[in-house]
């Protein structure tokens, strides 16, 4: 019987961490439907630009660190061989990766971009030159991360989709994207959806957030039958 509780919390864990990493998962009834600040973003050419320079058709947000030891890796390179699979017309979406680490600047990104050569000509990697409005868009998109080390962060594994507004239509959540979830993203951040993806929304972190309780309260049960 010792052994169900253990169970419970390590399936628990795996599932909840193989969704949102570490991290806190958004609450999407915050921020479905509502449109980030039009903060100011600095590119690694040193080119300045605003969130909203980039309406007119979906945006796919990546918050990464640039001094991410593995999972912001596998997101960057899952998302490149995505989009590359489906070989979309690249003037009908952008990507737009940031680095959520105000310590991080210029230099960091552009060798995050070299190294997993992230070149194409709709992608912008870029950071967020002012503390107070990289959190204000971090806290608009409820991403949540924690510091481990002076290095290592802990932080939700997503994606977010803008549709050609600037508003908030979709989040996808994984390490390593499939073609599929890009595919749906976009779709979403178009207007094109089922009934059944306005609701998943809410229902996959409210049921991620529910393994993970119910694991932990199996465990905490074991403990006092002991």
């Amino acid at each position: 019987m010792r052994a169900l509780p253990l169970a419970g919390y390590l399936l628990s864990f795996t599932l909840g961490c193989s969704a949102f990493g570490q991290g806190v998962p958004p609450n999407l009834a915050n921020t479905l439907g509502t449109t980030p600040p039009d903060v100011k973003l600095v590119d690694t050419q040193g080119r300045a630009f605003r969130l909203s320079d980039l309406k007119g058709k979906p945006v796919i947000l990546s918050p990464i660190y640039a001094g991410c030891p593995s999972a912001c890796i596998v997101i960057s390179r899952s998302v490149k061989k995505a989009l590359s699979e489906l070989n979309l017309n690249p003037e009908t979406y952008t990507v737009l990766t940031f680095t959520f680490d105000p310590k991080e600047g210029r230099a960091e990104m552009k060798s995050f971009q070299q190294k997993h050569q992230l070149n194409a000509s709709n992608w912008r990697v870029a950071y967020v030159p002012d503390d107070d409005a990289l959190f204000k868009l971090l806290d608009a998109i409820d991403f949540r991360f924690t510091y481990v080390s002076e290095i290592v962060k802990d932080h939700p594994n997503l994606l977010v989709f803008l549709d050609s507004e600037g508003v908030i239509r979709h989040y996808e959540f994984g390490l390593e994207f499939t073609p599929a979830q890009l595919q749906r993203g976009l779709r979403i951040a178009r207007g094109e959806y089922t009934l059944w993806e306005r609701v998943s929304d809410w229902i996959f972190p409210i049921g991620a957030v529910g393994v993970l309780a119910t694991g932990a309260w199996l465990m905490l049960g074991g403990r006092r039958k002991r």
